[in-house]
């Protein structure tokens, strides 16, 4: 084993894959432990060596430039002896790979928790102009405190041009996306693609895709998985629209990023898709500093509940059966993008227009299109803006009768979380409408949210 490469003091082999092998070194300039990783010497070629050499660098530079609290930093590039190597954080956690060993589904919370960390970090990437390309179970480390660290994004976007010619590929077969098999050109979608493979062997302990490389490419570009509630009965069936559109075979009919990814999973994690887990409120969280929030990432600061406040009255009217005729063509993901383009929308022909490029299929735009004409005539009817005046004798106030009615409505769609909900609506609405579209808000079928709305008590 090397004892020195460059400054670092070289203390012990961490693991050894098809690029090289990665030390535990110290850094006796700053005192830290570092992990080093090394490109294997016979990939140095004299015909290749300085291509090779360049894109690792460069990448390594790219990937310098990551600072994101689910990266795994990288602090430093050098050369020694013809031997290159990377210098980056080291995480005291073990690889995801690991933990799955036992083919067993791990819990809803924990699984949702792992994720939302992998796609906010892969989205913050993707921003910065860096695919990682090698999205797996072993390049994504857990600590003690269950924080995902994404590794390898130093060494991942090296051409595969040069590495297929000394007989290596970059990519793990089981989680590679149809257009790294094609030899295409590749985005971030490739990452969502790699990103879904691990959500679903996270929610049933099996790999969508398995067999010889030669099979696996077989499969993944040409078969459907087994969807994963089949493998996993007590999995929502909401899950598996999720994951037929993160493995879809085009990119273009896949979610267009992974914070579009990380939307429609956050869609799904209400407290009725979690059950009994998500209904406490002292579960511990992972604080994300203010810079990485959804904010910073480009979603509305504002709450589902104030966004309901502020709706005009032919968008409060369309937005149940919108949603429901747009979740009909691509899944969960239809409730928020249906709130986002009501946010900007300034008459209904506008909103169509932003909700359609979100459809993947010309036949499901038209069917969307033709569905939606319904809607027009109550658009037109209904003011653009609020008008109402509260009128003598008019019981607008939120008294006791009709919140006990109101909670007790909410409570039959959607069990006694409907308690908490009502607690925490109230000091947020002044009227009756207001209070109705907030409660509106956690009830998740369409059909039930729009009648309950209707059916004032």
């Amino acid at each position: 084993m090397l004892e020195q490469l460059g400054k670092y003091r070289i203390d012990s082999v961490l693991g050894k894959g098809a690029m090289g092998t990665v030390y535990k070194a110290f850094d006796p300039h700053i005192a830290r432990v570092v992990a080093l990783k090394t490109i294997r010497r016979e990939l140095l070629g004299d015909a290749q060596q300085h291509q090779l050499l360049s894109r690792f660098q460069n990448e390594a530079q790219a990937a310098g430039r990551l600072s994101h609290p689910n990266i795994v930093a990288v602090y430093d590039y050098g050369e020694d002896d013809g031997a290159a190597y990377i210098a980056m954080e080291f995480v005291d956690g073990i690889a995801l790979n690991t933990r799955l060993q036992n083919q067993e589904p791990r819990q809803l919370a924990q699984v949702l928790g792992w994720m939302r960390q992998l796609l906010g970090a892969l989205h913050y990437a993707h921003a910065k102009g860096v695919v990682h390309r090698d999205v797996k179970p072993a390049n994504l480390l857990i600590t003690a405190d269950g924080q995902v660290k994404v590794t390898d994004f130093g060494i991942a976007r090296i051409d595969t041009s040069v590495l297929t010619q000394t007989g290596s590929m970059i990519g793990t077969p089981s989680y590679m996306s149809p257009e790294q098999f094609c030899g295409e050109l590749v985005d971030g979608r490739s990452d969502v693609f790699s990103a879904g493979i691990v959500l679903y062997q996270l929610l049933t302990g099996e790999r969508p895709f398995s067999g010889s490389a030669t099979m696996v490419m077989q499969q993944i570009l040409n078969q459907t998985p087994v969807p994963p509630s089949s493998l996993n009965p007590t999995l929502d069936p909401q899950f598996d629209q999720l994951i037929r559109q993160a493995l879809a075979k085009r990119p273009d009919e896949r979610f267009a990023s992974a914070q579009d990814f990380l939307d429609a999973l956050e869609a799904l994690s209400s407290p009725q898709t979690l059950g009994s887990v998500e209904l406490d409120d002292d579960r511990t969280r992972l604080l994300m500093p203010a810079s990485f929030s959804h904010a910073s990432l480009g979603s509305s600061p504002t709450s589902s509940s104030e966004a309901a406040d502020t709706l005009t009255p032919w968008k409060r009217q369309v937005r149940p059966q919108l949603e429901s005729l747009l979740s009909q063509q691509i899944g969960p993901l239809a409730r928020l993008l249906v709130k986002r383009s009501l946010a900007s929308a300034d008459d209904f022909a506008s909103l169509r227009s932003a909700l359609l490029p979100h459809i993947p299929s010309e036949r499901g735009r038209e069917q969307f299109v033709a569905a939606t004409e319904a809607l027009l005539p109550s658009t037109e009817t209904l003011p653009a803006q609020d008008t109402l005046v509260s009128q003598p004798g008019t019981p607008e106030a939120l008294d006791p009768a009709f919140l006990e009615a109101s909670e007790a409505r909410l409570t039959y769609l959607i069990g006694p979380i409907a308690r908490i909900v009502m607690r925490r609506a109230l000091p947020r609405a002044s009227t009756r409408q207001a209070l109705l579209q907030t409660l509106a808000e956690h009830i998740p079928d369409p059909a039930q949210r729009s009648a309950f709305l209707e059916e004032q008590p």
